[in-house]
């Protein structure tokens, strides 16, 4: 007898724990469905809901994460409801809310799963798939109540993304693009424009960008581009991101991408094409570039400036000095341009055996206003300063000292 009362005590010791964090569970689900609580009641659940959700005995079940997720959600309805109601809100607040609601609604989803067995207890396997059946309690809840906040993860990052929080961003737009293509929003007939997933993409890339997380930020330009969004401010970001993680046959590819489909409208994507096909030798791609965007637009100074480079390394300095001087007149405040067609006249210069003679001082004068005017531009170009430095030195100039 007294064996098993010792027995008892050790069972009810056992289970008094897990039946008195069971009650708890239950008292929080009672307290939040009364109509009337006030977003502070709410956090007090919260409080209240988070020891099961630590503790061995109810951790691991589906229903205590449910309930949790449940109230930040309504946390996040609450103070949405205050808000149009006019009350002042911190929209970030609601947004974290929001986001812990879905992160334990995952927790939730991964142990709602109930393996069903016949009678005698053995498992009962589905003929189709030969796994066994099961069903789940909370899932559908779940599903629903995600989808019917799909564009409220759209506006809280937003939220975050106005408030700097990049991390969050990103994340508030990662649950809003791969919700809005999950199968759960395909079995409710909920369809996203395949342009405002490719839009959301562009904003989560940005974010990532923000955030240092360049490798990401090129995958979700990748990403939203893969989604019909294809304006210039992608393109650009794209090539930053790219140009960060110094992948350079893959910025030449986005450059050529971005000049195929906007054309002329920036150098910039020439610029990249161009300079590749220098360091490739791949003049003849180069050229054929070239004069299609000159043909395109002939009013653009970068354009001529880039033809003097590869008639340069093509035909020598004679040769493309027409281009230079062509983009300088174009744009007398083109610094790169005032550069190379500066650089250009030293280069002759210094290509005659006297380094000293009439004719060396003479190009080093007349490409001195050039070469100044483009170190006012660019001040920190440090190509341009040593030459500038050796011309001062040359022509005994006191302009030495002030470099």
């Amino acid at each position: 007898m007294k064996s098993k009362v010792l027995a008892l005590i050790g069972l009810l010791s056992f289970v008094a724990p897990a039946m008195a964090q069971q009650r708890l569970v239950d008292e929080v689900k009672k307290d939040i469905s009364a109509m009337t609580l006030t977003v502070d009641n709410y956090k007090n659940s919260l409080k209240k809901i988070n020891k099961a959700l630590e503790n061995a005995d109810t951790r691991e079940k589906a229903e205590p994460w449910w309930v949790a997720g449940k109230i930040q959600f309504f946390i996040y309805d609450k103070m949405m409801n205050n808000k149009a109601a006019g009350e002042k809100i911190k929209q970030t607040d609601a947004a974290i809310a929001l986001i812990d609601g879905y992160d334990k609604f995952q927790v939730a989803l991964s142990k709602d799963t109930i393996f069903l067995a016949d009678k005698r207890g053995n498992p009962i396997i589905d003929k189709k798939t030969k796994k066994r059946k099961f069903k789940t309690k909370y899932s559908k809840d779940i599903v629903n109540r995600v989808l019917e906040h799909l564009v409220d993860y759209s506006a809280a990052a937003g939220d975050f993304y106005l408030a700097g929080d990049w991390a969050n961003a990103y994340k508030a737009w990662d649950i809003y693009c791969n919700t809005a293509q999950s199968e759960w929003a395909k079995k409710r007939k909920i369809a996203e424009a395949d342009t405002i997933i490719g839009y959301n993409r562009f904003f989560q890339g940005l974010a990532a960008y923000q955030n240092n997380e360049y490798t990401k930020a090129v995958e979700k330009f990748a990403d939203a581009r893969n989604h019909n969004y294809r304006k210039k401010g992608l393109y650009d970001a794209w090539i930053d991101a790219l140009l960060k993680v110094q992948d350079t046959i893959y910025l030449v590819s986005v450059a050529h991408e971005a000049h195929d489909k906007l054309g002329a409208k920036d150098p910039r994507y020439v610029r990249i094409l161009i300079n590749y096909y220098l360091k490739t030798r791949n003049y003849e791609e180069a050229n054929e570039l070239l004069d299609e965007v000159l043909r395109s637009d002939s009013t653009v100074a970068e354009y001529y400036n880039l033809k003097g480079r590869l008639i340069y390394t093509q035909n020598g300095v004679d040769a493309a000095l027409p281009f230079y001087n062509k983009a300088v007149e174009l744009n007398p405040n083109y610094g790169m341009g005032l550069f190379d067609l500066g650089n250009a006249l030293y280069s002759k210069a210094i290509a005659n055996d006297d380094h000293r003679s009439s004719d060396a001082i003479k190009l080093y004068q007349e490409a001195l206003p050039y070469l100044e005017k483009a170190h006012r531009l660019m001040p920190n170009n440090e190509d341009l300063k040593k030459i500038l430095s050796r011309i001062y030195y040359v022509i005994g100039s006191n302009k030495l000292d002030e470099l």
